[in-house]
């Protein structure tokens, strides 16, 4: 993984979509579209190689990967925030 291909703002939509379960709601907390945030999603999986997150019913159910990613990327997250 190169760092210097990853675009941060993806970092905002995983994690929305982690505390949300949903791409929907994710959108609307992000002011992003519904197909936005899928596409974030697909550039987030190309990148980690993993699928992060799957449908079970109506919910998004992390992968081991996305919760294994979900606490460093909330605190790399309040850090910048923290800086700003």
């Amino acid at each position: 993984m190169n760092i210097r291909e990853l675009d941060l703002n993806l970092l905002l939509v995983f994690d929305a979509v982690y505390r949300e379960r949903s791409t929907g709601v994710a959108a609307q907390k992000l002011g992003l579209s519904q197909p936005a945030v899928s596409n974030a999603l697909r550039r987030l999986r190309d990148f980690t190689g993993d699928a992060l997150f799957f449908r079970a019913g109506n919910t998004m159910k992390p992968t081991r990967v996305a919760t294994a990613l979900e606490l460093p990327i909330r605190h790399a997250l309040a850090s910048v925030e923290g800086i700003l």
